[in-house]
């Protein structure tokens, strides 16, 4: 063996140690660095605007996260605090009286030999919503009790997102030479994932976000107990594909149904179908446009998966990974398809 060739395998296994190393380092913040990655993406337009106004890159990246502050950070917190109230009232509403569910009427217009199993379930949906409702306010406070932690990644992920925003390009290019692909390969993984981020948040979520909104006032005209939290409930049902605003409308509906409220029940069905449901055939297309084409079972696995692996923003990753996964096969299919041709 040369001395050349000890040389080389030495980087080699030095390259990779410290790779590892690098990578257990990094992985921690792997959730926040995709998140500063989504949010430099969707407002790079903006970013390039301000860029031309104001002649200064460094000036340019402060003003966008100043929007994003606004536009993202604002409605969520004043969303996050109804939602919140609302848990700590359902909370002690559970914790002091139980789920109050008119069992006797609808028990006894059941046949006799259903009522034992009715009587049985409604008991243990009672248990079961205490449950969900003591477990969901537990973890909440538990988030917020960590103060400091969320005001690290806060700060974290916009810090990240003004050095990808006035370093862009310059990362971009050391990206390439790294990983030389051809040009060709560079503008379609490039492209599929801006796409791919902007389908999946102007489409996806945000039409989750509209169906949620327009739920939540069906819900507040039809006398829903705790609304908002219902609509928070909502948004994210709107998210699993096939079933979507249905997972939160259904129980919603039933439970209006059980409490003897018949009208109500019947007249937030007909919102649901009539405003709710439609969104996806109206605002959806407009939104997404050709943007993914991702099959239904691909988005429902991506989306677990991604929850699981990141969290809640695994909503959005999952998704986004998978687009570009998806993008690596075709480019390889197409790459293995011309060298067997030769």
């Amino acid at each position: 063996m040369t001395h050349q060739r000890l040389q080389l395998i030495a980087f080699l296994i030095l390259f990779v140690a410290v790779g590892v190393i690098a990578i257990l380092i990094w992985w921690p913040y792997l959730t926040l660095l995709f998140i500063a990655i989504i949010l430099a993406i969707l407002f790079r337009p903006v970013y390039e605007w301000l860029v031309k106004k104001f002649k200064s890159e460094s000036f340019a990246a402060i003003l966008t996260i100043v929007l994003i502050l606004i536009i993202v950070i604002g409605p969520l917190y004043l969303m996050g605090q109804l939602v919140f109230n609302e848990l700590i009232g359902l909370y002690n509403q559970i914790k002091g009286s139980g789920v109050s569910i008119s069992q006797t009427e609808l028990v006894a217009s059941l046949p006799g030999q259903m009522q034992p199993v009715a009587t049985n379930l409604l008991a243990d949906l009672g248990n079961k919503l205490a449950q969900v409702a003591s477990s969901t306010f537990q973890s909440v406070t538990s988030v917020l009790s960590n103060v400091a932690g969320f005001f690290l990644s806060f700060f974290l992920v916009f810090f990240t997102v003004y050095y990808l925003l006035r370093d862009g390009k310059k990362i971009k290019k050391y990206i390439n030479t790294v990983f030389p692909l051809s040009t060709e390969h560079e503008d379609v993984l490039v492209g599929k994932l801006e796409s791919s981020v902007s389908g999946v948040v102007k489409g996806a979520f945000l039409v989750a976000l509209i169906q949620g909104i327009i739920a939540t006032v069906g819900y507040l005209i039809f006398g829903l107990p705790n609304a908002f939290l219902w609509g928070s409930f909502t948004v994210l049902a709107a998210l699993v594909p096939t079933v979507g605003t249905s997972l939160a409308l259904i129980p919603a509906v039933a439970f209006l149904f059980l409490t003897g409220h018949t009208g109500a029940g019947v007249g937030l069905a007909i919102w649901g179908i009539a405003a709710v449901s439609t969104i996806d055939n109206i605002v959806g297309p407009k939104l997404i446009g050709s943007k993914t084409h991702l099959h239904p079972m691909l988005v429902l696995f991506s989306i677990l998966g991604g929850i699981q692996m990141f969290g809640f923003v695994g909503f959005l990753l999952g998704p986004i990974l998978m687009a570009i996964f998806v993008t690596l096969l075709d480019i390889y299919r197409q790459d293995l398809k011309a060298y067997m041709g030769k």
